[in-house]
């Protein structure tokens, strides 16, 4: 049995998410910046040959190379091309051309030496990562003909070290080559992720499948028999009197709709509806999970069971489609079957507002002159409760689109239920061009 995480975990875990990408563009960073500039002035201070080179450097035939003296347009240009580093993800094209320009520039300013390609090498492989290799190839081309041929071009060198050369070709090939391989191995785990996460999800998929199978099995054989038990009683009854018989016909078609229900919601889980795919012209219209317009009949069918019931609407109850529209049904559904079975003889009220961007419901009902009273001669409120399953499901349904459930006694011993929830949420379409509310699974019309 898995568990859901708490609330603090959840905080932490966001915060070390959210921590990461900060340090991903900054703190990597810190490092380069290191070698770049640290690394590049102890380079600049070193002669490389001749009697005050390293020992072993050091020889009497060999001609020493003065240190370089970076001064402060030198220095600056170092700073600049790590500066622009941690704007690297947004903007890789134009840090890749502002690195190359500083690192340039420095090969100009003074004669290069030392670790002075740090900075572009990063954002030569981060565009190189992020699919500007056009880009890359160009400025690696401009890196080879300049950074060793700078000194020789203007002066401070008698002809081009081939040596330099070749550093900076290898540099450049190893920096591509290394990108590459980061680049595959990341498409390749990426690839791994959405074929897990698919995989989740088709399981998910096969257990919902499963769950709603169950579902249909164990609660369609029971309304299907009461369905025919009401029709034969109907029948063989032609001598009872019309409110028995219209109570009679009221749990026929009540049952019979909750099965075709139950089938719909099966059938749009499965992607299929079996009786259309057999062909079968005859049966029951298996129209889609009922929405808010089903709202009028409903109020119907409960006056014709006895329940003094008032509907007032302000507003189109067809405009409200997709998972709000059949939400609201249901959390009025849920309503008006808790007036019937907790509060008999309460006179009910349904107001469904429809506003530009949000819904408003509100199921009320009041103890009429004869309900019964408590000690003091208040009403004796009859309504669902605070811990009933039905008003768990409809703070879930409120919950699932974005809205919230209000629910508690009147002052005159009745009860209220008032939902708000935004319109234009919608759920995922299924195949048969509706949304699926995963709420319609758990749980069918209430009896």
């Amino acid at each position: 049995m898995t568990t859901a995480p708490r609330s603090d975990d959840l905080d932490r875990a966001g915060a070390r998410w959210r921590g990461r990408p900060r340090f991903a563009r900054v703190g990597r960073v810190v490092p380069v910046a290191f070698v770049q500039i640290v690394g590049t002035l102890l380079a600049a201070r070193i002669t490389p040959a001749g009697p005050g080179g390293p020992p072993w450097t050091r020889s009497a035939a060999a001609v020493g190379v003065d240190p370089v003296v970076l001064g402060p347009l030198a220095v600056a240009l170092l700073v600049a091309g790590v500066v622009v580093l941690p704007w690297r993800w947004r903007w890789p094209r134009s840090v890749l051309l502002l690195t190359l320009a500083t690192t340039v520039g420095y090969a100009v300013v003074v004669s290069p030496r030392g670790p002075f390609v740090a900075a572009l090498t990063m954002a030569m492989a981060n565009a190189w990562l992020r699919g500007h290799r056009r880009t890359v190839a160009a400025a690696a081309v401009v890196a080879v003909a300049v950074l060793p041929t700078a000194d020789v071009v203007l002066g401070r060198a008698p002809t081009i070290d081939l040596a330099a050369v070749g550093l900076c070709v290898a540099w450049v090939t190893v920096t591509i080559v290394v990108a590459e391989l980061v680049r595959v191995r990341t498409e390749r785990v990426a690839e791994r992720r959405r074929a897990r996460v698919e995989a989740e999800r088709r399981r998910a998929g096969e257990e919902r499948v499963r769950i709603a199978r169950e579902l249909h099995d164990s609660v369609a054989h029971s309304m299907s028999l009461i369905t025919l038990q009401a029709g034969v009683a109907l029948h063989l009854g032609a001598e009872l009197p019309a409110p028995t018989r219209q109570a009679l016909v009221n749990i026929r078609d009540s049952s019979r709709d909750a099965l075709v229900e139950l089938r719909t919601i099966l059938g749009v889980l499965r992607s299929v509806d079996s009786d259309r795919r057999d062909g079968d012209g005859d049966g029951p219209d298996r129209s889609p999970v009922p929405g808010l317009e089903r709202v009028p009949d409903l109020v119907e069918r409960a006056r014709a069971a006895g329940v003094a019931i008032e509907l007032c609407v302000d507003g189109d109850l067809g405009s409200v489609q997709g998972t709000t529209g059949r939400s609201a049904f249901r959390i009025v559904q849920e309503s008006v079957t808790n007036v019937m079975k907790h509060a008999t003889g309460h006179v009910a009220r349904i107001e469904v507002t429809i506003g530009p961007d949000v819904l408003d419901l509100a199921v009320e009902d009041r103890p009429t002159p004869g309900a019964p009273t408590s000690s003091d001669g208040t009403a004796v409120p009859a309504g669902i409760g605070t811990t009933g399953n039905g008003v768990i499901g409809m703070r879930e349904r409120a919950a699932a689109v974005g809205g919230d459930l209000r629910v508690g006694p009147t002052t005159d011993g009745g009860w209220r239920v008032a939902a708000r929830l935004p319109l234009g949420t919608d759920g995922s379409v299924d195949s048969a061009g509706g949304a699926v509310d995963p709420a319609d699974t758990s749980e069918g019309a209430s009896a």
